[in-house]
């Protein structure tokens, strides 16, 4: 091999190894000293959107009849928006993740409905898909950003299978998991795709609190999978509780 091919060969391989590593390179796990917190509210001003409907027109004994909803905002008392997810962004190493987002994960579909048993679920990981139904369903999964939209995976499902796939995201920053099913058009659902486990999911008072963090500067967001996202800047000092609000209209 002459001396020009072999340089050419050498850049190759390093060009692959390096891209392969840039495609691992994610969170590590380290330990903390003086970690600090950051809590606060996400509320909703105004009247929140009307959920979308569709007409259950398909498998009436197993999925019923009437209409079903979805992409609903839930608000409460004083503007409390229910199920956003506040995270923190870019961050690479920290708190261990909790024991249920470090095994295998699990989505139902029963009575014609998705059932996660996690709304977050850990990028990359591998996610087992049951049909419970005794009919048929085709499960299609999108990774959503903004308007955009692309196919994680789409599988047709018999009664009573299942299949595990990878919750494989395309894009840096990409969190909005859309769940369709394309035999039965009324069938909806939203997962978040989290990069590390410094997350918290708000109830019905609307709240957020994520703690153990390490001392520094770093981006908060929020998202909500019918309202969007949205992101602030943040100072954590050690040992120190900061406090955000997020506010939608």
């Amino acid at each position: 091999m002459g001396t020009r091919l072999l340089v050419l060969a050498l850049t190759t391989s390093l060009m692959v190894a390096l891209a392969v590593t840039s495609a691992h390179a994610g969170y590590n796990v380290a330990a903390i000293t003086g970690g600090g917190s950051i809590s606060g509210k996400v509320v909703f001003e105004g009247t929140p959107p009307k959920p979308k409907t569709k007409t259950i027109n398909k498998d009436p004994d197993t999925c019923g009849t009437g209409v079903a909803e979805y992409d609903v905002v839930s608000v409460g008392s004083g503007g409390a928006l229910e199920s956003a997810v506040v995270y923190i962004s870019k961050i690479k190493q920290g708190k261990d993740w909790a024991e249920e987002m470090k095994g295998q994960f699990e989505l139902d579909q029963r009575g014609c409905k998705f059932v996660p048993k996690t709304y977050v679920v850990k990028r990359g990981a591998k996610m087992k898909v049951a049909n419970k139904d005794p009919v048929s369903h085709n499960v299609h999964s999108y990774e959503v950003k903004g308007r955009s939209r692309i196919t994680v995976f789409n599988s047709g499902q018999p009664a009573g299978s299942e299949f595990v796939k990878p919750v494989r995201m395309r894009r840096k920053g990409s969190h909005g998991l859309k769940l369709e099913c394309d035999i039965h058009n009324f069938m909806h659902g939203w997962m978040f795709v989290a990069e590390n486990p410094y997350y918290s999911v708000t109830g019905k008072d609307g709240a957020f609190s994520i703690g153990d963090l390490p001392p520094g500067d770093y981006e908060l967001g929020v998202w909500h999978p019918v309202l969007g996202e949205q992101s602030t800047k943040v100072t954590i000092a050690a040992g120190a509780k900061a406090a955000a609000t997020f506010q939608y209209k």
